[in-house]
């Protein structure tokens, strides 16, 4: 009698081979970087940076009544480059959508941005600032000058400074009714009525010391 081995363990392991052999592991592949992600990364840190300096700066007092500040300033061109970049970039990154329909879409949120920023500062920055209206008196507060005429207790002298790239020369008198012989500097503190009110600039540097 003839004893043959079993077969069955042989078939298992063929179809375990034939198995595993077929399988293909999936392979998860983002798609093609476009170049407009460039081109939004640029307009999105443009928006930034137009930024921070309109927060810095303001508006301008002399425009801030004109008809174009509400349309032509700073902050509204930082908000739409920014916004232009903010969807544009995920768009290009990720979608598959053309080069129009990106610019499209962009375009639109940064039209959006512009139109609210333009409302926010027509509704409030503009308002806001027209009731905030500078003194005079004090335009040329901390303004440095030199006494030209000697300023007794009671008595007005003169000082002389520079402003807008002109010499001029004003009455004075000091704050505090020190005495102020001619060459000393000092620092005005208002000009009122045509009389300048002016402090020793020694007073102002002592206090700057004490505070550093």
């Amino acid at each position: 009698m003839c004893l043959s081995a079993p077969i069955w363990p042989l078939r298992a392991a063929n179809v375990h081979t034939q198995y595993f052999h077929t399988y293909e592991p999936l392979v998860f592949s983002s798609p093609p970087s476009s170049p407009m992600t460039l081109v939004f990364a640029l307009f999105l840190l443009a928006g930034l940076l137009v930024g921070v300096v309109a927060m810095l700066g303001g508006i301008d007092r002399k425009a801030r009544h004109g008809a174009w500040v509400k349309y032509l300033n700073l902050p509204t061109a930082g908000a739409a480059a920014a916004l232009f970049g903010i969807v544009g970039y995920p768009l290009a990154k990720y979608s598959s959508l053309g080069t129009a329909a990106m610019l499209a879409i962009a375009g639109a949120s940064a039209a959006a941005a512009a139109v609210g920023m333009v409302a926010v500062i027509a509704g409030w920055a503009v308002p806001s600032a027209a009731r905030n209206v500078e003194d005079p008196r004090y335009a040329l507060q901390g303004h440095p000058a030199r006494v030209s005429q000697a300023i007794s207790g009671g008595q007005a002298g003169a000082i002389v400074y520079e402003h807008d790239g002109a010499r001029r020369t004003v009455p004075a008198i000091g704050l505090d009714g020190t005495p102020m012989a001619a060459g000393t500097e000092v620092v005005i503190e208002r000009i009122e009525d045509g009389i300048a009110y002016v402090e020793l600039w020694s007073n102002i540097e002592r206090e700057l010391e004490k505070l550093s």
